[in-house]
């Protein structure tokens, strides 16, 4: 089984708006965009993606959809919400059928967490706009996942 965790893109800071409500800001939309190529170099290909509700996160798997060309639309869940374990997202996951590779769009500290507890890593750095690919010779279970690669969002070029 595969897993992928993609960080929101870089969203406004602003103390006019409430968390739920911070949007992408044009720099971050353009990094997600210019990342596009290189999805598609990297041939991902979910079969489910699963999504916070805040709009930076869904606008980030929007444009994540559109940059593969996918068909499968974004499944936005509360569990993935700011605050989210492994154990929410796992719930998420197992409630949309036998998906063999999943991605989850959400935010940090929650994404780094999942993948720091499934692959065993001591500490794993997600910016904005980063993805995480695991591997699993399985079900995804708590340290038995291999990191196959991490891009940051540096490699983007936007």
């Amino acid at each position: 089984m595969i897993l992928y965790f993609l960080r929101h893109g870089r969203a406004e800071h602003t103390a006019r708006l409430e968390d739920g409500e911070r949007r992408l800001t044009d720099a971050g939309e353009s990094q997600l965009r210019a990342a596009a190529p290189l999805w598609r170099r990297l041939n991902l290909r979910p079969q489910l993606i699963l999504t916070s509700p805040l709009i930076r996160a869904v606008q980030t798997a929007e444009l994540f959809v559109v940059g593969l060309g996918s068909k499968h639309a974004p499944v936005v869940d509360e569990r993935l919400s700011p605050g989210a374990d492994w154990a929410a997202m796992a719930q998420a996951m197992a409630e949309h059928g036998s998906a063999q590779r999943v991605m989850f769009v959400g935010h940090q500290p929650d994404l780094g967490s999942a993948v720091e507890l499934l692959s065993g890593a001591s500490s794993v750095r997600l910016r904005p706009g980063s993805l995480a690919c695991l591997e699993f010779p399985g079900t995804p279970e708590p340290g038995q996942g291999e990191i196959a690669w991490l891009l940051d969002p540096d490699l983007y070029g936007s």
